[in-house]
């Protein structure tokens, strides 16, 4: 191990020995679990724990699974109700169109009436004009008559 005093570097041979060395250590670090342990052993731990993973996943996709039916049950009930209630808005709304178009008649016909009113009574005050004045002749006729008798006698 001799360094140079110049550069304060390790000489060539020191370095080819550290990588050498770094290399041992990892690949030591790397099978250092395994060290000591049976590698059938490791398998089973391995597998053991493979299964619980597995195992959970099953029990997630299981109850995600309820969870979707569940909702589809959910949906379909909506979708029903909506349909009804969709088809109940449509028959009162066919009923109130049948209801305006039976009062829009009968508004048509108060107003026809209300007009041939006006009209008879248009008639009724010509007809109570020409009683008025028949009434009125009498009553002169009358007169007439009763003033020349008085004349004459």
């Amino acid at each position: 191990m001799s360094v140079t005093e110049n550069n304060n570097l390790p000489a060539p041979q020191e370095e080819k020995k550290d990588l050498i060395h770094s290399a041992k250590d990892f690949v030591n670090n790397i099978f250092q679990p395994l060290k000591g342990k049976d590698l059938g052993q490791a398998v089973e731990e391995f597998s053991a724990e493979m299964t619980l993973v597995a195992e959970g996943l099953s029990e997630d996709q299981e109850r995600l699974s309820q969870q979707t039916e569940k909702l589809s049950a959910q949906q379909t009930i909506l979708e029903e109700t909506m349909l009804s209630r969709l088809h109940d808005a449509d028959c009162a709304l066919n009923d109130m169109r049948k209801e305006i178009k039976a009062l829009q008649k009968r508004l048509e016909k108060a107003e026809k009436a209300v007009a041939d009113k006006r009209i008879s009574k248009v008639n009724g005050f010509t007809g109570l004009l020409r009683q008025a004045t028949w009434l009125a002749g009498i009553v002169i006729g009358g007169w007439i008559i009763v003033t020349l008798i008085k004349a004459f006698l």
